[in-house]
C-alpha cells in the first residue's frame, strides 16, 4: 500500500476547499497529488500539481487558456489557485493509470502498431494545446497516462502554465519518447525484416527539422497500422513504477477502482488473442539490425561451448573476420574490463542468431532481464531461419560508468555485414550491410562472468 507524503499546509487548505482529501503522492519532486473526496467514494478524484512561477497578468492569461481546454487526451484543468508568492496550485482531473514509462519499464518494447496508437492521439492533444499559444515544454513517457481503456492521455500542464518551451520542442519530445518506446537496434535486418524499421525512419526523420503534430500523424499512419498497448498486470507495473526515477509514479492500484469484471474479462481474451504477435514484432525490433551489436548480451556459463553453429567458430575467442574466436571467452570473465566483455558479448550473440540457436543465446543473457525477453521473441518470430555470412565488425567500445544498481554501462560501435537469410524451407533472401551504430550496454556481473542485462541509447535512453 502506498503512503501518501503528506501535503504542505496551504495544499491541505486547497484540498479542503475542493471536498477532497490525499489518497496518493504521485511524482519525485514532492509537488503533486492525487486526492479523493472526502465523503463520497463516486465523487471525482483530482490530481493537484504545484508550479513555482511568477503571479502576474501573464499567468493570468496561460491560466485561463488552460482551464478553457476541453480535449479527450489532455487532462482537464479545473482551475489554477493561487497558494502564496510565486506557488500555484492547477487542479486537475484525476487520470487514472500508469504512465507509458511506467509500461515500458514493465515489458518489452512497444511494437510498431502500438506505438501508432499512442503518436496519435498525443499529437491531437499537442496540436490542441499549440492552437491555444501554449506549449507543454515537458513532454516524455512519463506524462502520458494509458487510462484504463487503454486511451492515451497527456498529463501535467506545469510547463505550459509556466510558459516554457515551444512547439517544435513538444513536437521533438514526443518523437524522441516513441523512439524510447521502442527497440533501437537493427538486428532485424539480419533476419531480414528490413520493412520493420520504416516507423523508426520515419519518426527520426522528424527530428531534422521543424514539425508539426499532424507531420507526425501522417508519417506514423504511413509507416503502421495502429493497435491496442498490451499493458503489464498489476505487479508487474508495481516493481517498474517503484523503479523508475522519475515522473508521475501512477496512483497505487489500491486508491482505483478496478474495471468491472466483464471488462477486465474482455482485456484477458484480447490479450490471449494477439499479444504473442506484437511481442515478436516488438522484440523483432528489439533485436534488430544493431541489436547484434548494441544488445549485449551476457557471457558464456563456465564451460559452455560457443553458440557458432552456422560458422564453426570458438567461443573462446574472436576471429579477424569477426566471428567469436580465442580470446572472448577471458574477456567474458574478466571483473576490471566490461568494455572487453561488451565486445566480446556483442559478437557472440551475433553468432548465436545466425545459428537461430536459442539455447546458445539463452546462455549469453540474465534470465528474466529485458534482453533476455527481447531476444527469446525475436528469435521466435525468425522462426528457424539462419544467416549465413553474417559478421558483425566492433569497431569501438568505451566504458561510460554505472548504473543506480551496480551494473556497468559501455558504449558499443558496431556494424553488421550483407549476408543471406536461409528459411527452414532453403528460401534463400539477399539482406544488406547496415552502417556503424552506437549503443549503450547495461552489463551485470554474475557468478559466471559478466551478461548482458539491457541495450539503451548512448545517454541512457530505454528503448
Amino acid at each position: 500500500m502506498h503512503t501518501a507524503a503528506p501535503p504542505p499546509d496551504d495544499v491541505t487548505r486547497l484540498l479542503q476547499a475542493h471536498g477532497t482529501r490525499v489518497a496518493s503522492s504521485v511524482g519525485t519532486d514532492g509537488s503533486w497529488w492525487v486526492a479523493r473526496p472526502v465523503e463520497d467514494d463516486d465523487g471525482q478524484w483530482i490530481e493537484v500539481l504545484v508550479a513555482d512561477v511568477p503571479v502576474d497578468a501573464a499567468l493570468a492569461g496561460r491560466a485561463g487558456l488552460l482551464t478553457a481546454l476541453d480535449h479527450p487526451h489532455l487532462a482537464r484543468v479545473h482551475a489554477v489557485e493561487p497558494l502564496g508568492p510565486g506557488r500555484v496550485a492547477l487542479v486537475c482531473e484525476h487520470v487514472p493509470g500508469p504512465t507509458l514509462a511506467a509500461v515500458r519499464a514493465a515489458r518489452p518494447p512497444l511494437a510498431d502498431g502500438e506505438v501508432v496508437t499512442v503518436a496519435v492521439p498525443v499529437a491531437q492533444a499537442l496540436a490542441e494545446l499549440h492552437a491555444t499559444g501554449l506549449a507543454h515544454g515537458a513532454l516524455g513517457a512519463d506524462r502520458v497516462v494509458l487510462t484504463p481503456g487503454g486511451v492515451p492521455v497527456l498529463v501535467d500542464l506545469r510547463g505550459a502554465l509556466r510558459g516554457v518551451g515551444t512547439p517544435t520542442g513538444d513536437v521533438h519530445r514526443l518523437v524522441a519518447a516513441l523512439l524510447g518506446l521502442m527497440p533501437p537496434l537493427d538486428a532485424h535486418l539480419a533476419a531480414g525484416l528490413e520493412e520493420t524499421v520504416r516507423l523508426r525512419d520515419a519518426l527520426e526523420a522528424l527530428l531534422r527539422g521543424r514539425t508539426t503534430p499532424q507531420e507526425v500523424v501522417e508519417a506514423v499512419f504511413a509507416a503502421a497500422s495502429p493497435e491496442p498497448v498490451q499493458v503489464p498486470e498489476a505487479d508487474e507495473l508495481a516493481g517498474a513504477q517503484v523503479a523508475l526515477a522519475g515522473g508521475r509514479s501512477g496512483v497505487p492500484r489500491s486508491t482505483a477502482p478496478d474495471p468491472p469484471p466483464a471488462r477486465r474479462a474482455r482485456r484477458e481474451r484480447r490479450r490471449r488473442r494477439w499479444w504473442p504477435l506484437a511481442g515478436a514484432a516488438a522484440v523483432v525490433l528489439v533485436l534488430g539490425g544493431g541489436a547484434l551489436v548494441v544488445r549485449a548480451l551476457p557471457d558464456l556459463p563456465a564451460g559452455a561451448t560457443s553458440p557458432t553453429a552456422a560458422t564453426g567458430a570458438s567461443a573462446a575467442g574472436t576471429s579477424a573476420d569477426g566471428h567469436p574466436g580465442p580470446g572472448d571467452g577471458q574477456l567474458l570473465s574478466d571483473e576490471q574490463d566490461p568494455a572487453g566483455a561488451a565486445a566480446a558479448l556483442t559478437r557472440l550473440r551475433a553468432a548465436a542468431l545466425a545459428g537461430a540457436d536459442a539455447d546458445a543465446v539463452a546462455a549469453l543473457e540474465v534470465a528474466g532481464s529485458p534482453a533476455f525477453a527481447a531476444d527469446a521473441a525475436l528469435l521466435a518470430a525468425l522462426a528457424g531461419a539462419r544467416s549465413e555470412g553474417l559478421v558483425v565488425d566492433v569497431t569501438s567500445v568505451a566504458a561510460t560508468g554505472t548504473t543506480a544498481d551496480g551494473d556497468a554501462t559501455v558504449e558499443v560501435t558496431s556494424a553488421m555485414s550483407a549476408h543471406v537469410r536461409v528459411a527452414p524451407t532453403g528460401e534463400r533472401t539477399d539482406v544488406p550491410a547496415t552502417p556503424s551504430r552506437t549503443v549503450e550496454l547495461v552489463l551485470r556481473w554474475t557468478p559466471d562472468g559478466w551478461r548482458v542485462w539491457d541495450v539503451r541509447e548512448p545517454g541512457g535512453a530505454t528503448p
